[in-house]
């Protein structure tokens, strides 16, 4: 070989490698770029780095004005009961107006209702207990049983510390202020912390533990997980979630071992779950049906969409065209007879798998083909992870994500943010309790406030307190309340 072959060979080899070079760059900044759309990001992420118009993204879609939008039925607000009312005021037009005018008096009135609040909403009661000496010089107190260890507060103060605590995600410190500038109560953090992580959260356990004990029970559930710091270390805030309940359980571990110990390894319904790998192997393993998240599917092919490899931008925009005609049939589905729904899924989930068993030679998009495939289970048997996408074609009251689970973590999230986590395993106790509760009690249209006060008042009353079950629980019922995609 002469030396200019041999320059030839060496430049050929050095395009080559600036050649993948510069593919790996490409693949790194598309990985930078990510944001909610095409990844598992949070939305709140793109408010720091808000994803760019493309000319047919939601970024370039028209703004809409604030306020109500053309159409909407106006709603006003209703006025209180009249057992609510402590004043009223009689307004009429004289009496010499009235004939002048030959107006005729009716029985109806035109409500308008001020309320305000008053100078001190509050009672106190003070206990005297009057002291003695003995002959020693010691001093006893007179003995009032049902004065001992009950806290400074009452039931509904309680109730209301615990409200502010976790409904409205205050902190110590801002309750603290609340009731020294508005009530006039002073009270230190540390009493707050003792009352919510002692007395309210003990008032819980039981119709917490209830619902836990009934989650094997149902027939579909959602399941997430977010992270939370506890002293600083990593734990875990898992959700399980019913038609009619949601249950929170923090944990110092992500795994499925926790997935276990929550839903139960001989639950024989479906379960709705992101494709994360202690989800898959708690299905894979113990034989559970799942409906995997079709919403962070979608994101991770979108993501494909913005490869720099030609072939894995060809091969997710094909993913793409199928998934868009799946759901347009998805969502057609009542106007179908049994038999034609049945024959268009089955049509529509065949040439979706036929394209995604097939990737291009990019590692991505291998990883992708690979929830299509068929695998080992540590015993032995075989799984096949593609049906676990498609169940919600052929099973009713199934949806396609997992975006009701995701929507009941979000508050939990908002309290994370701002209490930076827990401290003890008494506060993971106090929140996971107080977070079930809350988000059972919006599901069931009741009032958190007053469960929690009745709560309260049983405990202090050494009483069972109420239930969190629904009168008909959620095994009645298959459907969890979500958004398709």
């Amino acid at each position: 070989m002469d030396a200019k072959d041999r320059i030839i060979r060496e430049l050929r080899e050095l395009v080559e490698e600036l050649r993948r070079e510069i593919e790996e760059l490409k693949l790194a900044l598309a990985k930078a770029n990510k944001d909610s759309s095409n990844s598992s990001k949070s939305p709140s992420s793109d408010i720091v780095k808000p994803p760019k118009g493309d000319g047919q993204g939601k970024s370039a879609r028209k703004k809409r004005k604030p306020g109500g939008q053309p159409g909407r039925k106006r709603k006003l607000r209703q006025p209180l009961p009249p057992e609510r009312v402590d004043e009223a005021f009689v307004y009429e037009i004289p009496d010499d107006e009235v004939r002048n005018r030959k107006l005729s008096p009716t029985d109806d009135f035109e409500i308008v209702q001020h309320v305000e609040l008053l100078e001190m909403p509050i009672h106190v009661t003070e206990h005297r207990r009057r002291k003695y000496l003995t002959p020693d010089g010691k001093t006893v107190v007179t003995q009032v049983p049902e004065l001992e260890g009950r806290p400074i507060f009452g039931p509904r103060m309680l109730a209301m510390i615990g409200w502010l605590k976790s409904r409205a995600h205050c902190s110590y410190t801002t309750i603290a202020t609340w009731m020294g500038d508005i009530l006039q109560v002073p009270v230190c953090r540390g009493y707050l912390a003792k009352l919510c992580n002692g007395l309210m959260s003990d008032s819980l356990s039981g119709a917490y533990e209830e619902l836990k004990a009934a989650i094997s029970e149902q027939e579909t559930l959602g399941s997430d997980e977010s992270s939370l710091k506890n002293k600083g270390k990593k734990h875990w805030i898992w959700c399980v979630t019913a038609s009619m309940f949601t249950v929170f359980q923090i944990a110092a571990s992500g795994g499925r071992k926790v997935l276990e110990e929550l839903i139960g390894t001989t639950f024989a319904g479906i379960v709705h779950f992101d494709y994360f790998s202690w989800n898959c192997s708690f299905a894979w393993n113990f034989d559970v049906k799942a409906q995997y998240c079709w919403a962070h599917l979608i994101r991770d092919i979108r993501f494909l969409e913005k490869h720099p490899n030609k072939k894995a931008r060809r091969w997710a925009g094909k993913l793409l065209d199928r998934t868009r005609r799946l759901f347009k049939a998805w969502h057609r589905r009542d106007e179908m007879s049994d038999e034609g729904r049945h024959r268009s899924f089955v049509m529509h989930r065949d040439k979706f798998l036929d394209i995604a068993v097939h990737p291009p030679d990019v590692s991505e998009a291998r990883a992708l083909a690979d929830r299509f495939a068929v695998g080992e289970c540590e015993d032995g048997s075989r799984y096949d992870t593609s049906q676990s996408y498609f169940r919600f074609l052929f099973e009713r009251g199934v949806e396609p994500t997992n975006n009701h689970t995701e929507q009941q973590v979000r508050h939990c999230v908002i309290d994370r943010r701002i209490t930076q986590g827990t401290r003890s395993e008494r506060g993971q106790r106090y929140h996971e309790r107080m977070w079930s509760a809350i988000a059972t009690c919006t599901k069931q249209g009741r009032s958190f406030f007053d469960f929690l006060h009745s709560s309260i008042l049983a405990h202090l009353a050494g009483k069972l307190g109420p239930s969190l079950l629904p009168i008909a629980t959620a095994s009645d019922a298959t459907a969890i309340p979500g958004k398709a995609a």
